[in-house]
């Protein structure tokens, strides 16, 4: 078997369609989006960009002017509460202490979906209410990492590949640079009760949970002491399960790397996600040399791009658009999102013990 071989049989590297909405009936979509901070105003340009007919945005401090924000679509209407008539989209992009008390009230509304940013909540306890909720499977949760056609392109393959044997994730970056216009230490991810490098980069827990299934328990090292900020800086976790998984996240690397490495009992598969490249490896049997096959996805490289396409594959799987265009992502649903947080709960607490400790959710 070569890459080059697969790619020609595989609906996962083929291209993607640019997100575009299929509308159902004659109503256009009406969707609002909480919270109006770096992320909420991200979604609602990704929306006015889609086309969404009526798009509202709820700041959650008051007084937001339209004209003193470029950033957010000048289309969009701002609120201070929920419009009257139906919504086909909540997006709750608020500070993850909010998270349950603002999907909680969007539940109220009774929307098509939820989209509820990462990560659920701050501790698995605190997102008890929402999994209780009978509207609990209207609720999804952003992963923009499933929507790289890099990470399709793995979640397709890797099954074709024989026994997974380990894998190796890395998602290692340096916060100071995240917002450059703000002081890294008054942002949320240097909060204790909220922030930190497993809040923060949750999706990078999310992913190989999917790919391998969530840890029964799982082993952890936790620093800090560099950026000098309450919440932890880095993250070393191990799991064994099917295969044995290794996670390095952290915010204390000047040099961006993100990905991951998967060796199986036929070859070797990466996905770098900084240069949206795939690699597969696999040994020649004629003369033990390796072959080595790429495709580089360029469209993944483009925040809007991912989360276009998540938007539209959670509108998609919930039969608020009438397309098919996204049906090789997998959208994060409450219950995924709630187990990468039992993750990082568990990942604490081994931290903190030196020992083996349960993922529960």
């Amino acid at each position: 078997m070569t890459f080059t071989s697969y790619l020609g049989r595989s609906s996962a590297a083929g291209a993607v369609p640019q997100p575009a909405l299929a509308p159902i009936g004659e109503r256009g979509l009406r969707v609002l989006v909480r919270g109006t901070g770096s992320i909420g105003a991200r979604h609602a340009r990704v929306l006015g960009a889609l086309g969404v007919e009526r798009l509202y945005v709820w700041p959650v401090r008051a007084g937001l002017r339209l004209e003193d924000r470029p950033d957010l679509p000048p289309a969009a209407t701002v609120v201070e509460g929920y419009p009257d008539g139906p919504l086909d989209l909540v997006i709750i992009a608020t500070d993850t202490r909010r998270h349950a008390a603002d999907t909680l009230e969007a539940l109220a509304q009774a929307p098509g979906a939820i989209l509820l940013e990462k990560p659920v909540a701050p501790a698995v306890e605190d997102s008890a209410v929402l999994r209780a909720h009978p509207g609990a499977h209207t609720v999804y949760v952003s992963a923009p990492l499933r929507f790289h056609q890099g990470f399709a392109v793995i979640d397709e393959l890797l099954p074709r590949l024989g026994r997974v044997t380990s894998a190796q994730v890395t998602s290692q970056s340096w916060l100071p640079s995240w917002r450059p216009n703000r002081d890294f230490r008054e942002s949320y991810s240097a909060r204790h009760e909220d922030g930190g490098v497993l809040r923060d980069l949750v999706h990078d827990i999310d992913y190989p949970c999917l790919l391998f299934g969530a840890p029964s328990s799982l082993r952890a090292c936790i620093g800090s002491g560099v950026l000098g900020i309450e919440a932890e800086e880095s993250a070393d976790l191990q799991w064994d399960g099917t295969a044995a998984v290794q996670l390095r996240l952290d915010y204390v690397s000047p040099v961006k790397t993100r990905g991951i490495r998967i060796a199986t009992t036929e070859g070797a598969l990466s996905w770098d996600v900084v240069s949206n490249r795939v690699v597969l490896e696999w040994p020649r049997p004629e003369d033990g040399t390796v072959a080595r096959e790429e495709k580089v996805f360029p469209a993944d490289a483009d925040v809007d791009t991912a989360l276009a396409r998540q938007t539209l594959a959670v509108l998609q799987h919930t039969g608020l658009d009438a397309g098919d265009s996204m049906s090789r992502f997998r959208p994060a649903s409450l219950a995924d999102g709630i187990t990468a947080v039992a993750v990082c709960d568990a990942a604490r607490t081994a931290a903190a013990s030196g020992g083996t400790e349960p993922v529960v959710w």
